[in-house]
């Protein structure tokens, strides 16, 4: 039979050896309740498609980006030859597995057979929505995490979208634009 005291100094033994383990060990996140959440491992495209077509005066005004209910979506213009160019996506990951932050390039091209039109700058306005899909779950204590979207037409980098926790930091700020940053706020009075 173990004395009472003996018994306390095996239970401190004991705490101190799973606290030591812990620190030294590979990663606070394998200890239960904690969490190595990462981004997505993979993005998929849900929906692409033709919203028009003409000259970039008249229908090349039409880009935007939207993030919510766990997708992505851009509407945006790309050039093409003509305007009945054919279009097609590619979604490719390019940061590592495992990674905090997940990195996609969504790749939207133009292909055309014939003659140019020389009339004007011709292009299409596109919509193409993305569903983020694997990584890991959150623990009871997440940690940093988040996704970040490249968007390119034709190879050239034309847009970006982020959804991240800190202290992560995105590269969106200032991509695919020539003007100057801006930061916008909205707030109620009291």
């Amino acid at each position: 039979m173990v004395s009472e005291p003996n018994g306390r100094r095996l239970l401190l033994v004991l705490l101190v050896g799973v606290t030591v383990g812990a620190v030294l060990g590979p990663s606070v996140n394998a200890l239960p309740g904690f969490s190595d959440h990462t981004g997505p491992s993979e993005m998929r495209v849900t929906s692409f498609e033709r919203l028009d077509a003409g000259c970039e005066e008249q229908v090349g005004n039409a880009v935007h980006s939207s993030t919510g209910g766990g997708g992505y979506s851009r509407t945006a213009f790309i050039r093409t030859a003509d305007t009945d160019a054919n279009l097609s996506v590619q979604v490719r990951r390019t940061s590592p597995a495992g990674a905090d932050l997940s990195v996609f390039h969504v790749d939207v091209d133009s292909h055309h057979d014939g003659p140019a039109n020389t009339s004007c700058e011709t292009g299409v306005v596109y919509r193409v929505a993305l569903e983020p899909h694997g990584g890991s779950d959150e623990g009871l204590v997440p940690d940093a995490h988040g996704t970040e979207v490249l968007w390119f037409n034709d190879g050239e980098l034309v847009g970006c979208s982020a959804s991240l926790t800190s202290p992560l930091e995105s590269t969106c700020d200032g991509v695919g634009r020539d003007e100057p940053r801006r930061v916008w706020a909205n707030g109620t009075g009291g």
